[in-house]
């Protein structure tokens, strides 16, 4: 019996890149619009930042954009407080927001299962929550997810089991009645796992040959697209293995 789905978002439900330079010039494009002169060193020492927290992370703990660009503003002696970080926040990604599209199925597949009346929630590792619900909105995927996870709200990563208990507590299902669908085997396919949940890997953005399990690490099915995957918890919810 399968009664929720959780979907993974970049690799899973929208493309992905590498947007640390532009999303780190729109924000230096937004702080000189508004009238503050800074220069162009801004991009390389944000982006600097940024790396810099990453590594230095511990565990499954998040660090956050606004964390980064926090401390980017304050060395640079601009404003720092709630209201300017989350508008500073927003401009860092006007240009990752405009760039990313769907993944083909993406919408099918939420409003397939919307209309089974599975239950259906979105968890992420990302560095923004803000990012993540106005991707969500933008993609037309929002009316579908409830609720809307990430370890930047939640403070901690996939696999870490704690992000997954923000969806188990809402929801009141048994974890053997839920899914995770998601590209990554050690952030969706592990912690599926550890909650006791099935997974499926997708595989849409994975170079030809890639592993679809690692030692201990293997998801209960592969999809190799999103129409995939509704066909796989159709077949699932029908009492099939």
């Amino acid at each position: 019996m399968i009664r929720g789905v959780i979907f993974d978002l970049g690799g899973t439900l929208i493309t992905q890149g590498d947007f640390e330079e532009p999303n780190s010039r729109a924000l230096l494009h937004w702080l000189r619009a508004g009238g503050h002169a800074v220069p162009e060193s801004f991009v390389e020492m944000l982006i600097a930042e940024r790396r810099a927290l990453w590594a230095g992370r511990k565990g499954t703990e998040e660090v956050t954009a606004g964390e980064a660009i926090g401390a980017a503003l304050e060395r640079f002696g601009l404003p720092t407080d709630a209201a300017f970080l989350a508008d500073a926040e927003s401009a860092f990604f006007t240009f990752e927001l405009e760039s990313v599209r769907p993944l083909p199925g993406a919408g099918e597949v939420l409003s397939r299962l919307h209309e089974q009346g599975l239950r259906i929630a979105l968890i992420s590792n990302a560095s923004s929550h803000y990012f993540v619900v106005e991707c969500c909105r933008r993609m037309l995927f929002a009316s579908y997810l409830e609720p809307i996870v990430s370890s930047a709200a939640v403070g901690r990563v996939k696999p870490d089991p704690r992000i997954f208990q923000v969806v188990l507590r809402e929801w009141t299902i048994p974890p053997d009645e839920m899914v995770m669908v998601g590209d990554n085997l050690a952030a969706d396919v592990t912690g599926a796992q550890t909650a006791g949940m099935r997974s499926i890997l997708v595989t849409m953005i994975h170079a030809p040959g890639a592993p679809t399990s690692l030692e201990s690490i293997s998801p209960d099915a592969v999809a190799s697209d999103l129409r995939g995957v509704g066909k796989i918890i159709e077949r699932w919810r029908g009492g099939s293995p």
